[in-house]
């Protein structure tokens, strides 16, 4: 009887830190393998899971039994694409060992997720589970925390439900707040009463900024900046434009909203955004023109995609402006009428079917003439000596 000892690595922890090609079949594959992986992350859960199947392997032989030894890996996007993979990878195994029996080692976390393909497809005769030993300590505690914070992966995935959770409990508790401060802004007692809502607000926002790394964006968006202040890019006049178009918004935005006091908070929240709108998607242009214009001189080359983008939002512009003069029509508050508000759609439909219609033709265009490139190619013979 011929017994496969399988370990699995659904989200492919030994192609993305080593570069190696899975499936590894036979001892010496997967020794190599743990000892990639672990060099790059000797903390990798993975690690400890290859060479428990590799020792498990060693205990079998020992033993007299007929064992081979294998590692399939997933894909970093976890998920039905690497379970796919997974698939694909097993079935290689099994055709080339074609075992009678599997013994699945496993870390038992998302790897679990992967054993009804592999009942489905041979005998399962023992599930290991390795469990990775740690120091039952305060300090170890909050290193394995740290460590476990540190993964992209983990992070987005502990860190945005919380975030999430908190911003909307802090928003929903600060809504009553505000409209009974507005109606009463004597009142200073209602700032303290705000005191948890914000709190609760400012650490959602807080850890939505960690889980997507938003300092270490910041940080790298400020030496590209700086990079290209002292490089002389064409792009620093038009980013300074759209700078000053953005914060203008929300000015122009602010004082549309308080004109008149009386207002409810959804035609304040509509007149801000119909204040904003124009102002931001001038900026928004300012920025895209820099872009295509910086690149021109750089490479000078045609970039048609900030083209496309530029009518993209043009045609956003016309169609939100269309919606908000539609809903303060619906409201019965000063619109810009009927005709107008059909005209604004109408602009905004013809612009984004013209930058698509642009956008593919283009595109086409591009594809046709690197066809023609190609087949233009010839081979030139030298006559012989």
């Amino acid at each position: 009887m011929r017994i496969l000892v399988l370990s699995v690595d659904r989200d492919d922890d030994f192609g993305v830190k080593t570069g190696l090609n899975s499936p590894f079949i036979g001892r010496d594959e997967n020794i190599e393998a743990a000892l990639a992986l672990g060099i790059k992350d000797a903390e990798d859960s993975d690690v400890n899971t290859c060479l428990a199947a590799i020792g498990l392997y060693d205990e079998m032989l020992k033993k007299g039994i007929d064992v081979h030894l294998a590692t399939i890996c997933g894909d970093v996007k976890v998920g039905y694409e690497s379970d796919l993979v997974l698939v694909t990878q097993l079935e290689t195994v099994l055709d080339r060992i074609k075992p009678d029996r599997v013994v699945l080692v496993s870390d038992g976390a998302e790897d679990e997720y992967i054993y009804p393909m592999i009942f489905s497809r041979v005998k399962v005769d023992s599930v290991r589970r390795v469990w990775v030993k740690q120091a039952p300590t305060v300090e170890g505690t909050y290193y394995i925390i740290m460590k476990m914070l540190r993964d992209d992966k983990m992070r987005k995935r502990i860190m945005i439900p919380v975030a999430l959770m908190l911003a909307v409990v802090g928003a929903l508790a600060l809504i009553p707040r505000v409209l009974e401060l507005n109606d009463t802004p004597e009142d200073l007692s209602i700032i303290a009463n705000m005191t948890w809502g914000m709190l609760c607000l400012i650490l959602g926002v807080y850890l939505m900024g960690y889980a997507y790394k938003v300092g270490e964006r910041t940080k790298a968006w400020a030496v590209r900046t700086e990079s290209a202040v002292r490089s002389g890019s064409q792009m620093i006049p038009f980013a300074t434009i759209a700078v000053i178009f953005f914060f203008m918004g929300i000015f122009f935005g602010y004082d549309n909203a308080v004109s008149d006091p009386y207002d409810d908070l959804g035609v304040q929240a509509s007149k801000f955004i119909n204040g904003v709108l124009w102002m931001w998607v001038f900026s928004a242009l300012a920025f895209e023109t820099g872009r295509f214009i910086n690149l021109y001189l750089s490479k000078t080359k045609i970039y048609w995609q900030y083209m496309v983008a530029s009518l993209t939002i043009l045609a956003s512009g016309f169609i939100v402006q269309g919606a908000l003069d539609a809903s303060m029509f619906f409201l019965n508050e000063e619109n810009a009428g009927e005709t107008i508000i059909i005209l604004e759609f109408i602009a905004g439909f013809l612009l984004a079917g013209f930058g698509g219609i642009l956008n593919v033709t283009l595109r086409n265009l591009s594809l046709t003439k690197h066809e023609n490139k190609c087949d233009s190619s010839e081979t030139i013979e030298y006559p012989e000596a």
